[in-house]
């Protein structure tokens, strides 16, 4: 970070930097409509890593989902495309089009058949958390008592992603399963939402152990903006904004290095103060019992106000190249490595 604290970033410069750079969410549920291309144009974004399944789909239900998004991209093919590579990332930013990465949270979908992995990949799939939550097949999600790390099946399924070209994403798994997975896997993976539990202690963090690793094998992390997150263990009820996010930013930089850092707003778009409801303790378990309007991160309601963000890092003393980096550049770094 080699701009001083203290000096306000000029606005219309960070503008500049912001619409010239590569900007990516590294883990969303998109809602499909002209509402989200709206909000995706205002605040600069260039690509988004789609949630496209739910967890804990079966197989038949995640392939209508895959088919649901894919056909509403083919009818949007002016405003967004399927991202298969970083290729087309770059492309979509030189179209002024929105690159969607198919990037579900769990692989209970293909459960024991390794076909249906490489069925999924012809479908569009390029990053794939290996479990949510809970144990299965492959390893062990950071919801269990116990966690033993990935499965031999686990191992063989991390090598087939390699094999294919899809990104292993640990995000939801247990810390034992995410540091296996380094270990198995020729590529550097990801945590394509997280956020460091030295600051805000939580199953769902990650250890400063685990982010040295991440750093050293070429990994990035994504930091969250759910207020649940980034809380302040000393006033667990104080909403975060986005200068804490920038704490957990510089975590990560100062254990890992800046180039294992990066954006992930963790936002579902689909959500409703009703569906939230419904779902009742199983969600409040991860995102707490935060009033609607306060489940955000101050100064980031939206993909509208991703400018903020760049702001932000700004005022917290990251340098221009380090911005471009964080908003998006090391997504594509290794999105370029394992998928081309």
């Amino acid at each position: 970070m080699s701009q001083s604290v203290a000096a306000k970033p000029d606005e219309q410069r960070l503008r500049e930097l912001h619409n010239s750079a590569v900007v990516m969410d590294g883990s969303t549920v998109i809602e499909l409509s002209r509402d989200h291309a709206r909000r995706v144009r205002r605040g600069g974004v260039t690509a988004v890593n789609h949630t496209v399944c739910t967890p804990y789909a079966d197989t038949t239900e995640a392939l209508k989902e895959v088919n649901e998004c894919r056909r509403w991209i083919d009818a949007n093919a002016d405003d967004v495309l399927l991202a298969l590579n970083a290729r087309d990332i770059q492309q979509a930013k030189e179209t002024g089009r929105e690159a969607v990465v198919f990037g579900p949270q769990d692989t209970e979908m293909i459960g024991t058949d390794l076909d249906l992995l490489g069925t999924f990949y012809d479908l569009g799939v390029r990053i794939l958390q290996l479990t949510y939550q809970r144990q299965n097949f492959v390893g062990s999600g950071c919801g269990e008592q116990t966690d033993s790390g990935l499965t031999g099946y686990g191992r063989s399924f991390v090598q087939a992603m390699d094999e294919l070209g899809i990104v292993v994403d640990v995000s939801h798994c247990g810390e034992r399963t995410g540091l296996d997975a380094m270990e198995v896997s020729r590529n550097p993976i990801l945590v394509t939402h997280s956020f460091c539990d030295e600051l805000s202690p939580h199953i769902r963090a990650k250890s400063d152990d685990f982010l040295r690793e991440l750093g050293q094998r070429g990994g990035v992390m994504g930091i969250t903006t759910l207020s649940a997150f980034l809380y302040y263990p000393d006033e667990p009820r104080r909403r975060p904004d986005l200068k804490r996010f920038v704490e957990h930013v510089s975590h990560v930089a100062e254990v890992a290095g800046v180039d294992a850092v990066a954006v992930a707003t963790d936002y579902d778009e689909t959500m409703t103060p009703q569906r939230r409801a419904a779902e009742g303790p199983e969600l409040a378990k991860l995102i707490g019992d935060w009033a609607w309007e306060d489940r955000r991160a101050v100064g980031m309601d939206d993909a509208g106000d991703f400018f903020n963000f760049t702001t932000a890092l700004a005022e917290g003393g990251f340098s221009d190249e380090e911005i471009v980096k964080i908003l998006g550049g090391n997504w594509l770094r290794v999105l370029g490595a394992v998928c081309g």
